[in-house]
């Protein structure tokens, strides 16, 4: 594996974002993948995050790859895709914004779970996830799941 961090994992993804954390930063954890880790990241942004960007222009990631400690330390739940690189949580916006993400996703990729997640502050955001064996995928959508 590559100890470079400022490489692309496709045509708009960098591992630097998709493996940045700031839990993991403040609490100096290394917060590298393995290399079927990197691997599914790869997948991920392919499959996942390049159609999405293609039709919507930029779209923010606010998490990608978390190890277990990072995981934990961010309340992440246990088994969560972000452990294997096969998930993102995509910024929202705005309701229309998440809206439009989830009917996309839904429609053009073959996805394992996406949930459109809200907190009781009023935070949104898209959880992504993509199998790195396209077999597994659950096609899982719940459009209002509240964290």
């Amino acid at each position: 594996m590559s100890k470079r961090k400022n490489f692309m994992l496709s045509p708009h993804f960098s591992y630097e974002e998709m493996t940045r954390s700031t839990w993991a930063r403040l609490h100096r954890v290394d917060n590298t993948p393995n290399d079927l880790q990197l691997a599914a990241l790869i997948n991920l942004c392919w499959k996942l995050g390049e159609p999405l960007r293609e039709v919507f222009g930029p779209i923010y990631v606010n998490s990608g790859f978390r190890n277990e400690t990072v995981n934990t330390g961010v309340h992440g739940v246990g088994g969560s895709k972000h452990l294997s690189g096969e998930a993102m949580d995509i910024r929202i916006d705005s309701v229309e914004q998440g809206k439009e993400y989830f009917m996309f996703i839904q429609k053009n990729v073959d996805f394992d779970q996406l949930l459109f997640e809200f907190n009781k502050h009023g935070a949104m955001w898209l959880h992504c996830s993509v199998c790195l064996d396209p077999k597994e995928n659950r096609h899982q959508a719940i459009r209002n799941y509240r964290v």
